[in-house]
C-alpha cells in the first residue's frame, strides 16, 4: 500500500509498505516537511488510523475478486473496509494479506477450482466532508503472478524521494523475512479454513492460462451500520493474538488535520522494476509521477487486460 496525505501543510506524510506479512516492520511513514526525511517505523493499526482518518489522501492498496458467489466479508481478519464511491468495500494494505485472509473467510469451494484476482486500486479523497474518507476510485488492475508474489510499494516512495537531497535512506541492515514473522502469532486467531489452509500461499500463485472469460467478484460486505464496530473488533483480536496492550492510538507528530485536497491521475504498471530509474525530473507528489501520456497509455491497456490466478 501506499498513502499520501494531501495539503495539510505542516505535516504531509507518505506511508508505504513492502508485502510482508509483518504488522510492525513492513509499514514505514516518511515526514514529507522534516528538513531531514527518512522513512520510520509504523506499526500496521498506526496505519488503519491513517486511513480512516477524513484528512485527504491519495491510496493504493489492494482488492481481492474469486470466483465464490457472495464471499463472506464479515469473517475478514486481515483485510479493512473503506467507502470507494460511496459503498463499502473490503480491501487489503497488501497482496500477502489478501492470501493469508482465504483462510479465514468462510467459503465452501474445491482449491483446485479456486480462481481469483488481485487488483491494484488507486483511490483518492472525495471534496465532500465526512467523518470518514470517502474514496474515488480513479483506476484499478489485475496484478500477473510475480508482481502478487513480489510487489514492493516501496517503489514509489523511491521515485518521489529520488531528487530530493534532504531524503536519507533507511540503513540496510534491517534483517530480511524470508518467512511470516508473524505467523505462530496468528494461529491463535479462530474460524480458518481448512480447505485452503496448505494452498495459502503467496509463492503457490500462478496465473490460469486456459480460462478465456470468468466472472469474479469482490466479497460481501456487512452492513455500513455494523462496519465501525467490527473493525475495531477485528483490530482488537489481531492485537490480542500478537500480544499488544491495548492501548489507545496515537498519531505520530499530529500528523492528522483537516487540508485541502489536490486532484490529479495515478500509475503506471512498471512498478517492482524500472519506474524510480525512468523519472527525468523531480516529482513533489504520487500523481505527479503518471502525469505522462505514455505512461497514461500504458495504464489504459493494463486495465483492459485480465489475469486470473490460481494456486499450484
Amino acid at each position: 500500500m501506499l498513502l499520501e496525505t494531501l495539503d495539510l501543510r505542516k505535516n504531509d506524510v507518505l506511508i508505504y509498505s513492502q508485502n510482508m506479512f509483518n504488522f510492525n516492520d513492513s509499514f514505514k511513514i516518511i515526514y514529507k516537511n522534516e528538513k531531514i526525511k527518512s522513512p520510520k517505523r509504523i506499526s500496521y493499526f498506526d496505519v488503519c488510523a491513517f486511513v480512516k482518518d477524513p484528512s485527504p489522501k491519495n491510496l493504493i492498496v489492494y482488492r481481492l475478486l474469486t470466483n465464490v458467489n457472495s464471499l463472506d466479508a464479515y469473517s475478514t481478519k486481515y483485510g479493512y473496509f473503506i467507502q470507494i464511491n460511496g459503498k463499502i468495500e473490503l480491501i487489503y494494505f497488501d497482496p500477502i494479506f489478501a492470501i493469508k485472509d482465504l483462510r479465514h473467510l468462510r467459503f465452501d469451494l474445491n482449491p483446485s477450482e479456486f480462481r481469483f484476482k488481485i487488483q491494484q486500486v488507486g483511490l483518492t479523497s472525495l471534496t465532500k466532508k465526512e467523518t470518514e474518507p470517502n474514496f474515488a476510485e480513479v483506476y484499478s488492475f489485475d496484478l500477473k503472478a510475480v508482481e502478487a508474489q513480489n510487489q514492493n510499494d516501496k517503489i514509489y516512495a523511491d521515485a518521489i524521494f529520488a531528487f530530493d537531497d534532504s531524503f536519507i535512506e533507511e540503513e540496510s541492515n534491517t534483517p530480511k523475512v524470508s518467512q511470516d514473522a508473524d505467523e505462530i502469532k496468528m494461529r491463535t486467531i479462530q474460524d480458518r479454513n481448512p480447505k485452503v489452509e496448505a494452498i495459502a500461499d503467496v509463492q503457490k500463485i500462478a496465473e490460469d492460462k486456459n480460462i478465456i472469460k470468468q466472472d469474479l467478484t469482490t466479497p460481501k460486505p456487512p452492513e455500513a451500520a455494523n462496519v465501525q464496530g467490527l473493525r475495531e473488533e477485528i483490530i482488537d483480536l489481531l492485537k490480542q493474538a500478537l500480544g499488544i496492550p491495548q492501548i489507545e492510538q496515537q498519531m505520530q507528530n499530529g500528523a492528522l488535520h483537516h487540508g485541502g485536497i489536490a486532484s490529479s491521475n495515478i500509475v503506471d504498471d512498471k512498478q517492482n522494476s524500472d519506474l524510480s530509474s525512468s523519472m527525468q525530473e523531480p516529482a513533489n507528489n504520487l500523481f505527479d509521477l503518471f502525469k505522462t501520456t505514455d505512461k497514461s497509455d500504458k495504464l489504459s491497456e493494463r486495465e483492459r487486460k485480465s489475469v486470473i490466478l490460481k494456486f499450484d
